[in-house]
């Protein structure tokens, strides 16, 4: 759920900039999109990550690491396509509910790992962190959507930029990128 958290943040980050000086910013995002990679990789790689475990922890590594690719790719169309075309969005969106149940499978899973904490130590602290940051990310995600879903249901009640009105238009008038995608 965090891949799909970072690409929804980009996809809004990116837009703060003209487009004519997006370089920095795209060099910059790019970077740090591929750095979530390395540690996955390296952990990957370990000779004692393949070790017995309880838990699914490794196979969950594998699909994080394809999950985190497709991230990159969304990251990378964010910045690049203006306007993003509706089948994209829609395609992200169906990422982000195959992110919500593999990001749950992994939080529930990770807690219920502890004994590899011995055989496993690197592959299980990476799926502590991993999975802190995806239930953060579920956290953020279950904080907003009875906005979505009031302002779908009552359009510009939440928030009206143009009008200057909605519950929400005073907390988020100078961030008004959390509303939509």
């Amino acid at each position: 759920m965090w891949q799909y958290l970072w690409a929804h943040s980009i996809y809004h980050l990116v837009r703060w900039f003209p487009r004519n000086n997006r370089l920095k910013i795209f060099l910059l995002v790019m970077i740090l999109s591929v750095a979530f990679l390395v540690p996955q990789l390296l952990v990957l790689y370990l000779d004692h990550s393949k070790r017995w475990c309880g838990q699914p922890l490794f196979e969950f590594l594998i699909v994080s690491i394809i999950l985190t690719l497709v991230m990159i790719g969304f990251t990378f169309l964010f910045m690049v396509m203006v306007p993003v075309p509706r089948l994209v969005k829609i395609i992200f969106h169906v990422f982000g509910v195959l992110g919500l149940v593999t990001g749950l499978s992994y939080v529930i899973i990770t807690s219920k790992a502890t004994d590899c904490k011995k055989t496993t130590e690197a592959l299980y602290t990476l799926s502590v962190i991993l999975a802190s940051i995806t239930g953060i990310s579920i956290g953020f995600y279950v904080l907003m959507l009875p906005f979505w879903l009031i302002n779908t249901f009552w359009p510009k009640s939440v928030l009206d930029p143009p009008a200057r009105t909605g519950i929400c238009y005073e907390p988020v008038k100078c961030c008004s990128c959390l509303w939509h995608i």
